[in-house]
């Protein structure tokens, strides 16, 4: 499972809170959550490019603050017309 979290985290829609949005074209990154929003994968809504690899690091503000994680519903980890 361990080796599988990156893959997810980079190709989601996090769907955080109902307000506010954060958009990264970069692959990969550490991201610091300030307030309740929206997360993309870069270039959201299309795919990734064919074998990427991204890497991402969601932090609280402070240390005992928790971040709460909801996936969009039409989350895929690959492309419908993969074979």
């Amino acid at each position: 499972m361990e080796r599988g979290l990156p893959l997810l985290c980079a190709v989601l829609a996090l769907v955080l809170a109902p307000a506010g949005a954060f958009r990264n074209d970069k692959c990969g990154d550490t991201i610091k959550i300030e307030s309740p929003g929206y997360l993309t994968s870069p270039g959201y809504p299309h795919s990734y490019h064919p074998s990427e690899k991204c890497e991402w690091l969601i932090q609280a503000p402070d240390p005992y603050q928790r971040i709460m994680i909801n996936f969009n519903p039409h989350f895929d980890l690959e492309d419908r017309d993969c074979k």
